[in-house]
């Protein structure tokens, strides 16, 4: 653990009321007319409350959860069809955010089309060292999930269907006291 804390050194979180939707838009925005053949789609609720979070901090989680999702679907390229006609699978990004007004929380979720997670997998996905990949540290996910503790929110993640990988993140609403 001390290892990885040496790696992730994160500065100390800076909450402040900010718009989720903002941080997504900005983080988009860094991807723009470089994801050849890819495709990001947002559903952004209009009704979304402000949250308390570091905008900095929480535009890392988004830039690693599409830079995850972008690695699936580059490297699930070749492999078979998910349905659609000529056999190419849809190289589809998706984000969306929710108000859940029951229980005063912020839905955030990211969605690709890729290749998915393994079950056997999933256990220990957000654990420091672990990674699918041959070349990955296996921090990233880590520090997403540190990230979204110290905003006492959670991840976790879920089959996308009909394929690929669909990961949630809850937060508090934020609402001035």
């Amino acid at each position: 653990m001390a290892e990885f804390s040496r790696f992730a050194r994160l500065p100390e979180s800076q909450p402040a009321e900010a718009s989720l939707n903002e941080v997504v838009r900005d983080a988009i925005m860094l991807y723009n007319e470089r994801l050849d053949g890819i495709r990001i789609e947002c559903d952004l609720a209009r009704d979304l409350p402000v949250v308390r979070i570091d905008t900095d901090q929480m535009k890392r989680v988004l830039v690693n959860l599409i830079d995850n999702a972008v690695e699936a679907l580059v490297s699930d390229g070749q492999n078979g069809s998910n349905g659609e006609a000529g056999g190419a699978a849809r190289k589809l990004i998706e984000i969306e955010s929710r108000f859940l007004k029951e229980n005063d929380t912020v839905r955030l979720i990211v969605t690709d089309t890729g290749h998915g997670i393994s079950p056997r997998d999933r256990d220990k996905l957000f654990l420091p060292k672990f990674s699918t990949r041959d070349r990955g540290t296996g921090l990233g996910l880590a520090i997403v999930s540190h990230i979204v503790a110290d905003h006492k929110g959670r991840i976790w993640v879920e089959d996308n269907q009909p394929r690929g990988a669909r990961f949630i993140i809850e937060l508090p609403a934020g609402r001035a006291e």
